[in-house]
């Protein structure tokens, strides 16, 4: 049985109770780069993970090497959850892999998750829809096959638009935008529901120069419409008492999930590093990953042991 899951836009808390059950018992985990791998912690002892992440211009996993995956695991394994960023059936080449192992004669289940778009919308105190104003909400992607950027875009009336991968896309539709109707507003949202979440908002005029001025990169949210105005939004994500910290927990031991969300349901942006030869090896290459791609400023250990370790494999690496 293979399970497509879909993972959430990044909050461990927005995985559903059923993706939550089928981590717990499977026995591999195909998972991508949008996938909080905190979500791993869910997975039992003898379950093997399989990164295939995907960015944008650099070298990555590629599609199909994710469909030899789903081909050749579900001959060794019985239970693979196959974990999508999001929502799977939302931009997530979800018909592409349903394929595969339709044709291999495997068993599949499909189990939805919260979206990007609603999950960025959420944690800024925004609403995709508002009577009088937005009536009608359109998913639209700005990102092609081959790399190709989507160059055409249409602006309904009383409309939100949500757009993902859109980034490269922007200053090609921009234009088309003001052409469709004046004084467009957008909300960009970068790692929406993660305490490392960005966000700028503006107008088709300023939203380029914005975007510049503060940095905001993939993975990013587009929201479009009068309903996404800055004046709409009511920001609670901000005001939680650890938002915007990032941390990196030393352990010589794996957490428990109560652990994780003491953090996270705080607004902190948290991995959870191992350290010691009692750690669980299955998640060295993980935290490689995660402490090359976000800088965290503060340390926490969690013992004095730990401490020492970590310290050790420092000193060790600059040798």
């Amino acid at each position: 049985m293979i399970s497509f899951v879909g993972a959430g836009p990044g909050d461990i808390e927005l995985l559903t109770v059923k993706g939550q059950q089928l981590l717990e018992q499977a026995d591999a985990v195909i998972y991508d780069r949008l996938v909080n791998p905190l979500l791993l912690f869910h997975c039992k002892a003898t379950c093997d993970f399989y990164y295939v992440g995907k960015t944008p211009y650099q070298h990555s996993t590629k599609q199909t090497e994710i469909n030899v995956l789903l081909k050749e695991k579900p001959k060794k394994y019985q239970r693979i959850v196959r974990l999508k960023g999001g929502d799977p059936e939302i931009f997530g080449r979800l018909s592409e892999e349903l394929e595969i192992v339709t044709n291999e004669g495997y068993s599949f289940e499909i189990v939805p998750g919260v979206t990007a778009a609603s999950g960025s919308a959420a944690y800024s105190g925004l609403s995709l829809t508002k009577r009088g104003i937005a009536r009608g909400v359109t998913f639209l992607t700005g990102h092609l096959k081959e790399n190709q950027v989507n160059q055409v875009i249409n602006f309904p009336k009383e409309q939100t638009l949500c757009l993902y991968m859109g980034m490269e896309a922007l200053k090609t539709l921009i234009p088309q935008l003001k052409e469709c109707q004046t004084n467009v507003h957008l909300a960009i949202i970068e790692w929406g529901t993660l305490g490392r979440q960005k966000r700028i908002f503006g107008t088709v005029d300023d939203i380029l120069s914005k975007l510049q001025t503060n940095q905001i990169q993939n993975p990013a949210m587009i929201l479009i419409g009068e309903a996404v105005a800055e004046k709409a939004a009511y920001p609670w994500f901000d005001k939680l008492e650890k938002a915007g910290e990032q941390l990196l927990l030393i352990s010589t031991e794996r957490p428990t999930m109560t652990e994780l969300m003491e953090y996270t349901s705080q607004g902190a942006d948290i991995w959870w590093h191992q350290v010691g030869e009692t750690r669980d090896k299955r998640f060295d290459e993980v935290s490689k990953r995660m402490m090359q791609e976000i800088n965290f400023p503060t340390l926490i250990f969690k013992t004095q042991q730990a401490e020492a370790l970590f310290e050790q494999d420092v000193i060790e690496k600059q040798v």
